[in-house]
């Protein structure tokens, strides 16, 4: 099973499933979603003229990037850079998994870059909220750098002023309190899936677990008689 930074949320506090997206949240989201298209098409060498043409926001958030987030676009000697990263390793039966937007490794330093379109919180929540530790983990887990060799950059981007830049430098007495973190968590999602076990005939766990196929689940289905 693959979770992600939310899934992991959603675990640890079941009522954030309740909570609603209101309509400017929606918006911001769909905006965000659109830039990270641009950033992604001229990363890869494809035009994005029509794209910025198109939204005075995006066209603003890009040209402010290029002049404030030099890393992203030159290159340094003896430096490996990776645009839509996935990063994913197993812990405890699961595979957790996150996408980067920008990671560079260096001769002794891992960074992650992400930018992002929701509004900032504070320095403590953006420290403590799961996509943060779960970047920053898996950097540790998945490469040979030391935890004190490993930061996580964001860009928040708003329509209002310039970009803000917050880095997050990463250390082992965190790593840590990130595995008791999930080691507290990932047990309320294997007491689900028992939960679910007790209720749910042998088919359908095979075919929730992808051991069956859909059309095997439909063949496994007895026909009743009218």
């Amino acid at each position: 099973m693959i979770l992600n930074a939310e899934d992991l949320s959603r675990l640890e506090n079941p009522d954030l499933i309740h909570e609603l997206d209101t309509k400017e949240m929606i918006q911001s989201r769909n905006l965000g979603e659109q830039f990270h298209l641009v950033m992604q098409q001229f990363l890869m060498g494809l035009p994005i003229a029509e794209l910025l043409e198109s939204n005075k926001t995006l066209a603003q958030w890009f040209f402010q990037l290029k002049s404030l987030a030099p890393e992203i676009w030159t290159e340094e000697p003896n430096t490996w850079k990776a645009f839509n990263y996935c990063c994913e390793c197993s812990f405890e039966n699961v595979v957790l998994q996150s996408n980067f937007d920008l990671i560079i490794y260096r001769y002794e330093q891992a960074e992650i870059v992400n930018w992002t379109t929701r509004p900032m919180p504070n320095l403590e929540t953006i420290a403590l909220d799961w996509r943060t530790q779960l970047d920053l983990f898996l950097i540790a887990q998945t490469d040979s750098y030391l935890p004190e060799q490993i930061r996580l950059t964001y860009w928040f981007l708003n329509e209002i002023s310039d970009p803000i830049k917050v880095s997050l430098h990463y250390n082992t007495s965190s790593y840590h309190a990130f595995k008791s973190r999930l080691n507290q968590t990932l047990p309320k999602l294997f007491q689900a899936n028992k939960a679910i076990d007790t209720n749910l005939n042998d088919s359908t766990l095979q075919l929730l677990r992808g051991k069956i196929s859909l059309k095997d689940y439909i063949d496994s289905i007895p026909e009743l008689e009218i």
